[in-house]
């Protein structure tokens, strides 16, 4: 692996990070009643159904997609590879994305972002 293709995996585990320290913070919230309103703008940040291609479940379609493109070029055997990252592009923001949708209109039905 050459110096350009270690930077850009660097970055790819600096933005997994980013995610999982938006986890730490919300199980850090303090204990008691949580705020729905606030539960439903976390849950728009992973999935808005407005713009499904914005947020997280939408960015990690991307990628997913743009994987199984790069993993088809050059390679004969790679075509199982390729159709199951499209699978998991597909599912990434489908079924999770309606889900979520379902939830953050339960927990603040105004539901809209400021």
């Amino acid at each position: 692996m050459n110096a350009t293709a270690l930077t850009r995996l660097e970055r790819v585990r600096v933005s997994a990070g980013i995610a999982q320290l938006a986890l730490q913070q919300t199980e850090d919230e303090p204990a008691g009643l949580p705020d729905p309103v606030f539960r439903a703008r976390v849950l728009r940040e992973l999935f808005e159904e407005a713009d499904p291609k914005g947020g997280l479940l939408g960015s990690l379609q991307q990628l997913l997609t743009v994987a199984s493109q790069a993993a088809v070029l050059g390679r004969d055997d790679a075509e199982a590879a390729a159709c199951a990252l499209e699978e998991a592009a597909v599912f990434a923001a489908s079924s999770p994305g309606m889900l979520l949708h379902q939830a953050t209109s339960t927990l603040h039905p105004q539901g809209e972002r400021p």
